[in-house]
């Protein structure tokens, strides 16, 4: 099952994007002179064989809103590679999941949140974690907005309208209100930014609909509120962050009441295995 977020990239409104004409075709057939025998790969016994923990999987970037990205790139700019690794291999398999079982969905957020809370008392000084623990409960926040498409069974996300870092108070997000209010007049600009037409006279039409529309803009403010962090049961909290082994053993004896142990266990072990050459600065 593919996991969408409900938001879409935001458009580049001030470069012409206008593709070539001449766009390149991919043509099948065979090319004379070449034998086109089958390539082979053979695979050792040895390779067959590699443990669960030899094989490396890295986490895709999570990117939330422009001020999670903002502060999750911030905050972990100069952590080791280890510590980015896990957080992002957090929010991948514990937060924005395509888990469907909604009580094991539910054992997997409270232990990924244990785990942020293992790397900002261990990796983060007292401003950082804080900043770092509360960014972590949005993202969570995010996850409790998943609804499933009944026909293509997508996982949608909620989030907020954007705000660039910086921007003022009342800078208004027109991506959000196009796809909220007119999706028509989005799939037209987008469609006139790539085939070159007047997608600014669109853009400034919209906009000054926009902002004369009362109902339009109450609803826009009120979706722009800034979002509350996650702060439901944690059934693993009072796990110790003192020491990783404290921390894995307290969790282990924690999940035993979930039904889920084999998973979870595989999933706290994976945690341990990310951060074992990463040194704690407290």
């Amino acid at each position: 099952m593919k996991i969408y977020g409900s938001s879409q990239y935001d458009l580049n409104l001030y470069a012409n994007s206008k593709q070539s004409a001449n766009k390149p075709t991919l043509v099948s057939g065979t090319i004379p002179g070449l034998s086109h025998d089958t390539d082979t790969l053979e695979i050792s016994p040895a390779a067959r064989q590699l443990a669960e923990s030899d094989i490396v999987n890295h986490s895709a970037v999570y990117f939330g809103t422009t001020q999670i990205n903002e502060s999750l790139n911030r905050l972990l700019k100069d952590q080791p590679s280890e510590v980015k690794e896990a957080v992002y291999g957090i929010i991948q398999s514990n937060i924005i999941t395509n888990e469907t079982d909604e009580e094991k969905r539910s054992s997997l957020l409270e232990i990924g949140l244990t785990q942020a809370k293992y790397i900002a008392d261990n990796y983060m000084q007292d401003g950082e974690a804080a900043e770092f623990m509360n960014t972590i409960r949005q993202i969570g926040a995010i996850s409790q907005t998943r609804t499933v498409d009944s026909e293509t069974q997508q996982f949608r996300y909620e989030t907020p309208p954007q705000r660039p870092v910086g921007a003022p108070d009342d800078y208004m997000d027109l991506n959000y209100m196009m796809r909220k209010f007119e999706p028509e007049t989005l799939n037209k600009l987008q469609d006139a930014i790539v085939n070159g037409k007047d997608w600014n006279h669109i853009l400034q039409t919209f906009a000054k609909k926009a902002s004369a529309n009362e109902e339009w803009m109450k609803q826009y403010k009120e979706a722009a509120k800034p979002i509350e962090g996650y702060s439901g049961e944690n059934r693993f909290e009072s796990a110790s962050t003192s020491s990783m082994t404290e921390f894995v053993q307290d969790l282990k004896s924690l999940i035993g009441k979930t039904g889920f142990e084999v998973s979870l266990t595989a999933n706290i072990e994976a945690f341990k295995r990310t951060l074992e050459n990463a040194i704690p600065v407290k």
